[in-house]
């Protein structure tokens, strides 16, 4: 892991002590949920909050999966499908600069194992001190198929490739209820976990995340928090855990309201006392609401992004990347000091723009 915070042995809540705080919650209680997440927060991280400039690369939408929410993605032969090459992505990298790059696709045969491989080396040779975090759990379970390896062939190719570590998609909602009506056809809790705790096993660092918004109730919000601290009280390979709030477009009567995704940040805190950072992420709810969640629980608004495409599909208001002065602004408007951060957690010093 890149920092060194012990694993907690014992839970400060239990599932059925979150669910009775978080069913009885008055206003007045919500607020106190949040000064404790936040004690919590300063506890670990003082006044400190951080962002990295990071860059996300998508490669491809096309997916041989059909999950009913997601928009980014297009079946083989559907008109809003691309592929990117190799030289485009290198070029934006060249242009932008970043310290990051997040790297998530689809299912593609076009861009399977050997290319998604390839690029992660080639990444490596053109930028030495790049932070390479590259495809999902959903993602290395593919490889191993259809190249016909072992999964832990492909974590190690990986890593002896330059992949630094694992983004946390793809875990979407713990629920087999809401797995079969959304996302049937992909990757369940259990392999999923099974893929994290292989790639921890291998010292592999990793995210985690859940996407919330489906219908789900609150007890399935909290099973998959459990589920996930008790992964990390065994493996300690999670870094962060990002809490993503369902986009919904146009249609505003179905958007999640701001105090809901505030009190997922301290529930995720609370909860997840084991996990060294959890992430407010900007563009699924909001600069402002992320910039507040930095008081419920939150250390971390992730980055700059450089043109953000999943969240944005799916009708995210939000911008598609903010400069690294605006991210400064955003935290130091809150209240906290802005650190700017590398894929490690560990401060950059950078110039300020004028």
């Amino acid at each position: 892991m890149p920092e060194s915070i012990p694993v907690a042995d014992d839970a400060l809540l239990d599932r059925e002590a979150t669910l009775a705080m978080f069913t009885a919650l008055t206003p007045d209680g919500l607020f106190d949920v949040a000064r404790l997440a936040n004690s919590l927060r300063e506890a670990r991280h003082g006044r400190r909050a951080t962002f990295v400039d990071n860059l996300h690369v998508n490669p491809s939408n096309i997916c041989v999966r059909a999950c009913k929410f997601c928009d980014f993605a297009a079946l083989p032969g559907e008109a809003h499908g691309y592929s990117l090459s190799e030289d485009g992505i290198f070029k934006t990298i060249e242009t932008q600069q970043p310290t990051e790059v997040h790297i998530v696709g689809g299912l593609n045969y076009e861009w399977g194992y050997e290319r998604s491989l390839g690029l992660v080396a080639e990444l490596r040779r053109r930028f030495p001190g790049l932070h390479i975090k590259s495809f999902t759990a959903v993602e290395m379970h593919w490889f191993a198929r259809i190249a016909k390896l072992e999964l832990e062939e492909v974590l190690t190719a990986f890593v002896e490739a330059g992949m630094d570590g694992m983004p946390g998609g793809g875990a979407e909602l713990f629920s087999e209820r809401v797995r079969e009506a959304h996302f049937k056809h992909k990757l369940g809790a259990d392999e999923w976990l099974e893929v994290h705790e292989r790639a921890h096993a291998l010292g592999i660092p990793t995210n985690a995340t859940m996407l919330y918004g489906f219908g789900e109730s609150l007890a399935e919000r909290i099973e998959h928090l459990f589920r996930l601290r008790e992964l990390q009280a065994r493996s300690g390979g999670f870094v962060s855990f990002i809490p993503l709030a369902m986009q919904y477009g146009v249609d505003s009567t179905r958007a999640i309201a701001p105090l809901e995704n505030l009190a997922m940040v301290a529930m995720s805190r609370l909860v997840l006392d084991n996990f060294p950072h959890i992430k407010a992420y900007w563009p699924m709810i909001g600069t402002q609401t992320a910039a507040t969640a930095l008081g419920w629980g939150a250390d971390d608004l992730d980055g700059t992004l450089g043109l953000e495409k999943i969240a944005h599909a799916a009708g995210a208001a939000t911008p598609k990347q903010l400069a690294a002065d605006e991210m400064r602004r955003l935290i130091e408007t809150a209240g906290y000091e802005a650190i700017e951060r590398d894929g490690a957690y560990r401060p950059v010093a950078r110039a300020r723009a004028a």
